[in-house]
């Protein structure tokens, strides 16, 4: 056979054997394999994987200058290195068998293609178990080469006993070391490649999650501290001139707190209403009677909607703070939902009839910036957050997406 046709049929085979390979990777056990967490049991798959490997590696061979050119040995080392020597051992047998009664029984190299099918497997999981790092990026390359050349020798000790003439089969055989290791390099740095990207994947979620729980932890040790100080003085001053009102926010405070601590992750849209009620209940009495009003009008149809827990804390905090706090006169806070189809609507709106008595506050807007980032993140970029300035207010509206699993990928 022509050298020029040679390489490009040589490439040929072990791309498609390599990769038929990497649909390890795919396979549990033998990505629990290659991670170093498989059971036992996922040896035998591990066997089984390599041994067909093999069978198709040594189907797709040819003869050349008095050698059975073939790349069985590719699947005899995976097998190694995902289950072990003996696993190894026991893969490039059976293989080694099938090769010298099946595929090249002419050959007259029984014993000798067997010992080296065998050393092929045992090195390459005995080295898997000891010297892990030798299979990692360029090192595979010059690994498999040295097993490769460990057994290939024994094959061209054979080919003399038999008769033949090492020297002239020393192309093919040469041919067979570069292919065998080219193509188990390729697997074992393309599939660690696959589950580097993965791992990476999951990480990144696991990120993205602490990083909501974070937000959220965040936003309750922002409620706990002054607010609780402020709502306890309120009580205080409470407790003197109207007790039953004092028992009222108490029950409010009670039903605040023990929100924050059941609902770390959604709640159903009244639930949510009743919190922030709760809230303006207490910054209310702290306010006074005729500053603030709170009013609400929520749909029967979206009342068990599930949503993000405390999504309307920062929102009624921040209409309580910039929008009723700084003026005189009557402020009212409207919390208002509703169904919109595949979507539900939720509004806050504050007014004020009065004129500013106080400087604005000016925040820094990160409370509405963290809201609006948590739920991107929540709803795959299908919620949306407006604030629309109003003559005698500010509207916050926003649209959540009613299908179950939106919520549940990020939470």
């Amino acid at each position: 056979m022509d050298i020029r046709v040679l390489i490009p049929e040589l490439f040929e085979k072990l791309s498609l054997i390599a990769t038929a390979g990497l649909i390890g990777v795919l396979v549990p056990p033998l990505r629990n394999r290659l991670l170093g967490v498989g059971r036992p049991r996922d040896i035998w798959v591990a066997v089984v994987f390599g041994l067909l490997l093999s069978l198709w590696g040594s189907t797709m061979g040819f003869g050349w200058l008095g050698h059975h050119l073939n790349l069985r040995s590719v699947g005899i080392m995976i097998a190694g290195i995902l289950g072990g020597a003996r696993a190894g051992a026991l893969t490039g047998f059976l293989a080694g068998l099938f090769f010298v009664t099946r595929v090249a029984p002419e050959a007259g190299l029984w014993l000798w293609a067997l010992a080296a099918s065998i050393l092929d497997g045992w090195l390459a999981g005995r080295i898997a178990e000891r010297r892990e790092p030798w299979f990692v990026g360029w090192r595979a390359l010059r690994t498999t080469s040295l097993i490769q050349l460990t057994s290939l020798t024994i094959v061209a000790v054979g080919i003399g006993v038999s008769g033949g003439n090492p020297a002239v089969a020393f192309p093919s055989l040469a041919a067979q070391l570069l292919g065998v290791a080219a193509g188990v390099t390729l697997w074992v740095n393309v599939a660690r490649v696959v589950l580097a990207r993965e791992e990476q994947a999951v990480a990144l979620v696991a990120a993205q999650a602490a990083a909501n729980e974070l937000s959220l932890q965040a936003l309750r040790s922002r409620l706990e501290p002054h607010f609780l100080f402020n709502a306890l003085n309120t009580l205080r001053a409470t407790i003197r001139t109207d007790p039953d009102r004092a028992r009222s926010l108490v029950s409010d405070l009670a039903d605040l707190y023990r929100y924050l601590l059941h609902h770390p992750r959604d709640a159903s849209l009244l639930n949510e209403v009743e919190h922030a009620c709760a809230y303006l209940a207490i910054e209310r009495a702290r306010l006074g009677e005729e500053r603030l009003v709170v009013r609400t009008a929520v749909d029967d149809q979206v009342r068990d909607t599930r949503v993000p827990a405390l999504l309307l804390q920062p929102i009624v905090e921040n209409a309580v703070k910039h929008g009723i706090t700084p003026k005189d006169g009557l402020g009212t806070i409207t919390i208002r939902a509703r169904d919109l189809g595949d979507f539900v609507r939720i509004e806050v709106e504050d007014e004020s009839d009065g004129p500013t008595s106080h400087p604005p506050t000016r925040g820094s807007g990160l409370a509405l910036a963290t809201l609006r980032k948590r739920l991107e993140k929540q709803y795959n970029g299908k919620a949306a957050l407006r604030l629309s300035p109003l003559e005698r207010g500010t509207l916050v509206t926003v649209d959540l997406p009613k299908a179950s699993e939106d919520i549940g990928e990020h939470t």
